[in-house]
């Protein structure tokens, strides 16, 4: 077993690494998501992770929800395999609590309440943005641990890419790019498919695999009152799984998205507009039955912002979303909402502080009014050490299918509600940065699901605390990436822990490169889990899994990689009675036309 006395030396060995460094860097990620603009990294008061596209394709992950474990502050419980329902929790919080951001746009199903993200193809993502904790002033409703942003393919020319792995794993895509004076066009196109593996040995002794195609079109064209975007994306297929709740045991799956989007400079002052529709229809079926739900989404957002004196900035917008239950296999007492906003924040910064607020109020057809807000202040005692804090309120609406769904649902639901506090202290240097941040989230009115009357309950309050630390060095030439949490929850009035989340995650990635050769090694540690009171096994096993993968660069257009994953076939769980895969193999190849 991988130990946490273990994981405390090589932090150390990080620490002192970087400590002997004290050229300050300038190299440093943009944060897009975090206040609403462009602002770089180390002058956001929140704990922010950026993977840009080189990041995402080096990690040779299966899929996004395995990325995203391999990050700070997150955990990772799954149904099975690449396909099957993948549940991930921010900072402790439920799957519902952090908003998925595509492209700018509110992504999710109205009837589950979030975006499910083991269907959304890692080979379409250009950029992830990860933003751990509240950011509901920004973004009102589900943001309450965190937002996850993701930015789509934008290729430069032609880039070609083709994988096969284990389970029958196989895939392809290709994307275009082309500028035409002040046109741009972008195309992106692929397909992914597996066999897969049986995830429930009690139950269908068959493999659940999935099948995907995928494809976007875009457009940029910069006039002389600004730059017009339009895209369209859509991603269909389908996956199987295992299920002991009737004889469903397949489902179609398709996401369709349209956008038009404006950005313009003037003076000082910038303005940017957007309006969305988003379809999102997963319908589940088998031999005896079928059960689809379509929800769709209208937003519009405009915000504009700038630059009041040279230390202090203004922010301001409105939001307008409305949901719907386009279709489904049940009727609904109320099928569709509206949701109005309007937000503002201001930022100042002076020689070693700097100062942060927001504030938010949503008007939403079933509950009225809403007031979100965060305040963050940060301190730099030298170029290198910071220490900031923060404070901000957020709520989270009931789904439909928490209201409305016949037979389960409870139209008595409040709305949750989140206090939400961090405190965090960060070195940067030439070499590396480490960050060690506290969190505690109150939550009220937690919805749970009750065992007891099969509806969805309010508890009375839940509270999530814990300890991240983050380190990012190089060190000889070994670029190390480690994360540590601690995370401990508490359903109050059970004293019991919240399900799915283990106390302790370590993940700790190391990179070597040499002249046209690239190796890593990965180690994922996460300690036992309580998988809830009426589960068949109350608490899973802890478990330490071992990867290994490499590059190749044959020519400046053509590179190879490979890699193995759980490479001494641990036999784990992360969600109860459903099993995860064995040692698996990938192979991949990118061609980029010259």
């Amino acid at each position: 077993m991988f130990k946490p006395a273990f994981a405390a030396v090589l932090v150390a060995s990080c620490c002192s690494a970087a400590a002997n460094t004290t050229e300050h860097t300038n190299l440093e990620h943009i944060s897009i998501y975090a206040n609403r603009t462009a602002t770089p990294q180390q002058d956001v008061l929140a704990s922010v992770t950026v993977l840009e596209h080189d990041d995402i394709v080096a990690r040779q992950a299966n899929d996004l929800p395995a990325l995203l474990a391999q990050l700070p502050g997150i955990n990772l419980s799954r149904d099975g395999g690449r396909g099957q329902n993948s549940s991930v929790y921010v900072r402790g919080g439920n799957t519902g609590h952090t908003l998925v951001i595509i492209d700018g746009v509110r992504s999710g199903s109205a009837t589950l309440g979030y975006k499910t993200l083991s269907m959304l193809p890692l080979e379409l993502i250009e950029r992830i943005e990860v933003v751990r904790g509240s950011r509901a002033a920004w973004y009102g409703a589900d943001a309450l641990s965190g937002v996850i942003a993701i930015t789509t393919r934008k290729a430069q020319g032609t880039e070609l890419n083709a994988n096969v792995g284990s389970y029958g794993q196989v895939g392809a895509d290709v994307s275009v790019s082309q500028q035409i004076g002040d046109l741009a066009v972008r195309a992106t196109a692929g397909y992914s498919q597996a066999d897969g593996f049986n995830v429930r040995k009690d139950l269908d002794p068959d493999r659940d695999g999935y099948d995907q195609r995928f494809a976007k079109l875009a457009a940029d064209y910069q006039t002389s009152f600004g730059l017009l975007r339009a895209q369209f994306d859509i991603n269909s297929g389908f996956y199987q799984f295992d299920t002991g709740w009737g004889t469903e045991d397949q489902a179609d799956t398709l996401s369709r998205t349209y956008l038009l989007g404006w950005e313009h400079q003037l003076g000082q002052w910038q303005h940017q507009a957007q309006l969305s529709r988003i379809l999102d229809d997963d319908t589940t079926y088998g031999p005896d039955s079928s059960s689809p739900f379509v929800t769709e989404r209208d937003e519009f957002n405009y915000q504009t912002g700038t630059a009041i004196t040279d230390n202090l900035n203004w922010l301001g917008g409105v939001n307008w979303y409305s949901e719907s239950v386009g279709r489904s296999g049940v009727n609904y007492v109320e099928d569709s909402r509206i949701n109005r906003a309007l937000f503002t924040g201001m930022s100042f910064k002076q020689d070693n502080v700097q100062l942060d607020g927001s504030v938010r109020r949503d008007l939403t057809t079933q509950y009225g009014g809403n007031n979100t807000w965060q305040l963050a202040a940060g301190y730099w005692f030298t170029e290198a050490w910071q220490l900031r804090i923060s404070r901000g309120a957020a709520f989270k609406a009931p789904t439909f299918n928490d209201l409305y769904y016949p037979g389960s649902s409870n139209p008595d639901l409040a709305p949750e509600r989140t206090l939400s506090d961090e405190v965090a202290i960060s070195y940067r240097a030439a070499n590396g940065s480490v960050q060690l941040a506290w969190f505690e989230n109150d939550v009220d009115n937690l919805i749970q699901f009750d065992m007891v009357t099969y509806l969805p309950q309010n508890i009375e309050q839940a509270k999530i605390s814990g300890i991240e630390l983050a380190v990012q060095v190089d060190v000889t030439g070994v670029k190390q990436n480690f994360a540590y949490s601690w995370t401990d929850t508490e359903n109050t009035l059970t004293g019991l822990r919240l399900a799915r989340r283990p106390e302790h995650t370590i993940n700790w990635r190391a990179e070597h490169s040499w002249n046209k050769v690239s190796a890593f090694v990965t180690i994922d540690y996460q300690s036992n889990t309580y998988q809830g009171e009426y589960a068949v096994n109350e608490y899973l096993g802890g478990f330490t899994l071992w990867g290994l993968g490499a590059s190749y660069t044959v020519s400046p257009a053509l590179t190879l990689r490979a890699k193995v994953d759980n490479l001494f076939d641990k036999d784990y769980y992360t969600s109860d009675g459903y099993t995860t895969a064995g040692t698996n193999f990938g192979l991949s190849v990118s061609y980029t036309l010259q």
